[in-house]
């Protein structure tokens, strides 16, 4: 694990990654079920957060996304396969997947149990900031520096994936 040091403004968007990753799970998985159980349409729909009201309550707007209009098919099952495709090749998608697949790096080489508490800490860490330092998350078999230098290698992890740097 070599240390590599960031720039600010990459960190702070892999951190916002992190902690949106579960909207994006959420929402990901409503858009394919929808693909899925929906006819043999030319588009999908799905909801995404626009803003909050006045009371705090999220305020939500339909979107669509529309395949590609080169080739038609005329099977619903090939249609719907089209579709899938369109659905992973969205930015949001490929923002949650790069937080999955380094994810899944995080304390490659460690024990098994090591490696799930660690992730584990990472994960709550970049989603609660200062509220849950690493002298809270009681990761046993990893040092105070050890422990940034696993988080700061997740987000290389991410920002190179994605192309950031």
């Amino acid at each position: 694990m070599e240390r590599v040091k960031l720039p600010r403004d990459v960190q702070v968007r892999c951190i916002w990654l992190v902690r949106g990753y579960e909207r994006c799970r959420q929402d990901y998985k409503e858009m394919r079920q929808a693909i899925i159980d929906g006819s043999g349409g030319h588009y999908s729909t799905y909801k995404v957060k626009v803003g909050q009201n006045r009371d705090g309550k999220p305020i939500f707007e339909e979107r669509r996304t529309f395949t590609a209009g080169a080739h038609v098919a005329s099977r619903t099952t090939e249609d719907k396969e089209m579709r899938l495709e369109d659905v992973e090749r969205l930015p949001w998608v490929r923002d949650m997947r790069a937080v999955e697949h380094a994810r899944d790096r995080i304390g490659a080489g460690l024990p098994d149990e090591m490696r799930v508490a660690l992730r584990d800490a990472i994960i709550i860490n970049c989603k609660s900031g200062k509220k849950k330092p690493y002298e809270e998350l009681y990761t046993i078999g990893v040092s105070r520096t050890g422990f940034y230098r696993y988080r700061e290698a997740f987000f290389y992890d991410i920002a190179n994936e994605l192309g950031m740097i």
